[in-house]
């Protein structure tokens, strides 16, 4: 059952990353994100956070590690991508903010499952 609802949610987290990654810069979203005052680098770090942590903590290992490492390719795939998208443009910064969020997430979710028997 774990496994069923990481895969859903994993998905779900999947999909609103490769989604926004992907906006143009002058969509009502990416608008929207810029009038927060969040950083983007934090926005970088939380969602890949959340794409390497789900599967570490949730899948059968070591499918589950294998799938967290292959976010740090999808944040270089997107973020190179995003050198395409009008109003968006490739940045290193993003691309260690992307790294930095899936090795963190993998830690959280090496730790939740461990704490969790």
């Amino acid at each position: 059952m774990r496994e069923r609802v990481a895969h859903a949610a994993w998905l779900a987290a999947l999909a609103m990353v490769i989604v926004g990654e992907l906006l143009p810069g002058a969509s009502a979203p990416m608008k929207w994100v810029g009038e927060t005052g969040i950083s983007d680098k934090l926005l970088h770090f939380g969602a890949y956070l959340v794409l390497a942590g789900i599967p570490v903590y949730g899948f059968a290992r070591p499918r589950g590690v294998r799938w967290a490492l292959a976010m740090i390719a999808l944040g270089a795939a997107l973020e190179l991508a995003q050198k395409l998208v009008p109003g968006r443009s490739f940045e290193w910064g993003d691309m260690l903010a992307n790294t930095a969020g899936v090795l963190t997430g993998m830690a959280a979710g090496w730790v939740a499952r461990k704490h969790e028997s």
